[in-house]
């Protein structure tokens, strides 16, 4: 599978920007329509069949999920990100453990990290 961005309650203009940055690395990238954010991510990714009826899933802000990224491209791929203006708070990489979640799920779990990261900062 190429490498694969999936942008989640994401403008149509920072999906543009970012698929000119994908295609410049080699990577896809793949808006999530808000009626498929109960889908697994891996169905998301083309890795499983999408599901006849998904629950709703609740996401508040931007999320970026990196599929299929070589350790070498992810190394390229953030530094681009900030080079290139395109800020996206919560991110994380496909894995075993997350690929069952729907976007609802890995945004809960993003933000508790990022609060958690946050309060420890704060000491």
């Amino acid at each position: 599978m190429r490498p694969l961005l999936l942008c989640i309650h994401m403008n149509r203009e920072k999906v543009m920007r970012l698929g000119f940055l994908a295609l410049s690395l080699g990577a896809d990238v793949r808006p999530v329509a808000e009626e498929e954010q109960g889908q697994t991510l891996a169905a998301l990714c083309g890795l499983e069949e999408k599901a006849a009826r998904c629950p709703a899933a609740q996401v508040g802000e931007e999320l970026l999920v990196m599929a299929s990224f070589p350790d070498a491209l992810l190394d390229r791929l953030l530094p681009a990100l900030r080079a290139a203006g395109l800020t996206v708070r919560l991110k994380a990489v496909l894995t075993p453990v997350n690929r069952d979640w729907n976007c609802g799920r890995l945004y809960a779990e993003l933000r508790g990290e990022a609060s958690a990261f946050e309060k420890g900062n704060k000491k």
